[in-house]
């Protein structure tokens, strides 16, 4: 089996007035045989892309391991269309094997979120674990 990543977007109710919010749930499997998971498109995925995600921002990565638990300190990279890690480096041995995690977007010593223009890619290295689950969820607000 070739790795996957399966998203869906959860739009959450606000009260009036208040800026949108959208979830987007990534279930990222490794290969079965490489333990390599493949870089992703986020805003072509089935379960995504009828939405727009053009000028929202991402604020906040969460993480936590699946059944299968990938290599602790495992790498995440969110790209935007032209190759910027929109996490600054945060994402350097983001993915624990036990725990849960959570980074804000931005470049490395900020907090500052990142809009969103085009395409962000999502690629994630360093795992050794075959068929390992981890789930990725991005935050992100329209204000």
């Amino acid at each position: 089996m070739a790795g996957t990543i399966t998203g869906v977007l959860s739009r959450i109710g606000v009260r009036q007035g208040s800026p949108q919010l959208i979830k987007i749930t990534l279930t990222c499997t490794a290969d079965a045989a490489a333990a390599t998971y493949p870089d992703t498109v986020i805003n072509t995925l089935s379960g995504v892309s009828d939405y727009d995600l053009r000028g929202l921002k991402l604020y906040s990565v969460k993480a936590y391991p699946g059944g299968i638990a990938p290599t602790d300190a495992t790498d995440l990279v969110i790209e935007d269309e032209h190759g910027i890690d929109l996490l600054g480096g945060k994402g350097v041995d983001f993915i624990d094997a036990t725990s849960k995690t959570w980074i804000p977007a931005g470049p490395a010593g900020y907090v500052l979120p990142a809009f969103i223009t085009g395409n962000i890619t999502v690629k994630i290295s360093n795992n050794a674990v075959n068929s390992a689950v981890t789930t990725i969820v991005l935050e992100l607000n329209g204000d």
